[in-house]
Formats: C-alpha cells, sequence, structure tokens
C-alpha cells in the first residue's frame, strides 16, 4: 500500500450538486419599482451558500406586462443585480447607453405583439448565458433594478411610477365623439379622464400618468391603457365610460367620446400588475 496522501481531502464529492439554482421573482402588487426603473430588494427564503468560486449563467427570462419592443429605448431588458459582479466591455455610438448598459445585462425584448398583454412572455429561455463569476459568499437577499436602454421604465408604459396595466375589453363601438373628432388613439395619447356611469359621474383615472399603452384603431376591441389609480373593475361593467383623450402637443386632437352600456353590453375592464421572473444558474468551476 502506497503513502497516505494526508494532503489530499479524501471526502466524498458529489459532482451532480456543482450547480445551484436561484430564481428571482419580482411583481409590484405593493411597490412602483417596475414602473419607475427603480432599485428593488427581495429577500431569500433561505439563505444561498456559494461555497466555491463559481460562474453564474442566465437561464430563463420572463416578464408579464412589459412594454412593446416597438422603440430603440425598449428594444432590450437593462437587467442590474447588486450581489452580482456584472462588468461586461461595452462599446456604444451613444454614451448614454454605454453608461446605461454598464454593469447590467441587456435581454432582447421579445413582446411584439399587443395580445401578449396579461399574458407571460418568455425572452430568454434555457440559453444558459454566461454573466460573470462569483466568490464565495452568503446571499440574504437580492437587490437592484431594471430598465430599458435608456434607463426608463419598461413597464406600464410611458408613465413613471405606475403600477396597473388595464384592459377595456369587449368593446362593439366607441360610440359618436361627443367633443373634437374621432379618430384613432395613439401609443402615449394621455387620457385627461376616464369616467364610469355616464359625463356626470366622477373620473376614476386623471392625470398624465393616464397613457395609452398601444396605437388603438377606432372602434376597436380593446383599449390598453395604463394608471397610478387603482381602479375598482366593476365598476366599469354595465355602466357607460367617458373617455377624454388629451392632444397632449402631439396635433392627434383631443377627443372625449363614450362607450355605452346599451350598444357595449358585454364591455369590462381588466387590471394586472407587472412581473418578472429570471432563474440563474450557479456551477461551480471545481
Amino acid at each position: 500500500m502506497g503513502d497516505l496522501e494526508v494532503f489530499q481531502n479524501s471526502g466524498y464529492t458529489n459532482k451532480r450538486n456543482r450547480k445551484k439554482t436561484l430564481i428571482v421573482d419580482f411583481n409590484d402588487s405593493d411597490n412602483t419599482h417596475l414602473g419607475s426603473g427603480t432599485e428593488f430588494k427581495i429577500d431569500l427564503r433561505e439563505p444561498l451558500i456559494i461555497d466555491k468560486h463559481s460562474e453564474i449563467y442566465l437561464d430563463n427570462f420572463l416578464t408579464f406586462n412589459s412594454n412593446l419592443g416597438d422603440t430603440f429605448g425598449h428594444a432590450a431588458f437593462v437587467l442590474k443585480i447588486n450581489e452580482f459582479n456584472i462588468n461586461p466591455a461595452v462599446s456604444s455610438s451613444n454614451s448614454s447607453t454605454a453608461n446605461i448598459i454598464q454593469g447590467g445585462i441587456v435581454i432582447p425584448n421579445d413582446n411584439n405583439n399587443i395580445d401578449n398583454y396579461f399574458g407571460t412572455v418568455v425572452h430568454k429561455g434555457k440559453k444558459f448565458n454566461y454573466i460573470c463569476d462569483i466568490n464565495p459568499c452568503k446571499l440574504h437577499s437580492i437587490s437592484g433594478k431594471i430598465t430599458d436602454l435608456l434607463g426608463e421604465p419598461i413597464f406600464h408604459g410611458l408613465s413613471n411610477g405606475t403600477n396597473f396595466t388595464y384592459a377595456l375589453t369587449g368593446i362593439d363601438t366607441w360610440g359618436s365623439a361627443t367633443s373634437g373628432t374621432a379618430r384613432s388613439l395613439v401609443k402615449g395619447d394621455t387620457l385627461t379622464s376616464i369616467a364610469a356611469g355616464g359625463g356626470g359621474s366622477t373620473a376614476k383615472a386623471t392625470g398624465t400618468s393616464t397613457r395609452i399603452l398601444t396605437n388603438t384603431s377606432l372602434n376597436a376591441a380593446t383599449i390598453f391603457f395604463t394608471a397610478l389609480e387603482d381602479l375598482t373593475t366593476n365598476e366599469f361593467s354595465g355602466a357607460d365610460i367617458v373617455f377624454t383623450v388629451n392632444d397632449g402637443g402631439g396635433g392627434h386632437g383631443a377627443y372625449t367620446f363614450t362607450i355605452s352600456t346599451s350598444t357595449n353590453p358585454g364591455v369590462i375592464l381588466l387590471k394586472q400588475n407587472a412581473r418578472f421572473i429570471s432563474e440563474f444558474s450557479i456551477v461551480s468551476r471545481d
């Protein structure tokens, strides 16, 4: 029998346990971090112990009610996790964009269909993309922020600080314009008022945060919009609904119309928050 190799670890190493999984699930049901692009922090259910130098990979990234990827700024998400030492080499023709991307993970925005609202969009599935290395540590929480390529919010439209996305659906006809000229709605249009119960009712949503989310043709069956207010959905069932759209300086023209319950008996208001889920693999290099 040879000499005992006393400096070698004689313990059993289970190679199958080289990989740990971290799932970051964040929604804005009680905050406005997603709708304002500000920093979030969530506690882990139990500490994540990384006992060896490891590599971090992004496996999955899913969103709910993110903005459409139909503009330059919304073409991708920039996800930053403070606990990860993300330090990519960045080259951009725009220095402002480079500063926003630095220290973040750029994830293509595959939300390119208005039918994806109120549904889950998979932006990255089982790609096993390398993110960064991480030294041994114990994590009790995960913090960071998620924005678009301009550093602006990428959930709940063009407003800042909102945490509700709405859909008024089941519409048969919008009705005639009571002021202004009937027209289609343009993404970013400001709704200066949405009132349920007819013209004499109190407005349920007001202010510049109430915005149209998508280009919407005249008499479309669904109108997507966002608002700061927590609207009570059942107040919009069986009631006349008055929309007042501001010109907003875009030259589209101010316009008021009523969706009447007599011609739209099946109208309902849907409401949801936003959410993202990212799944990371943490693989030991030993």
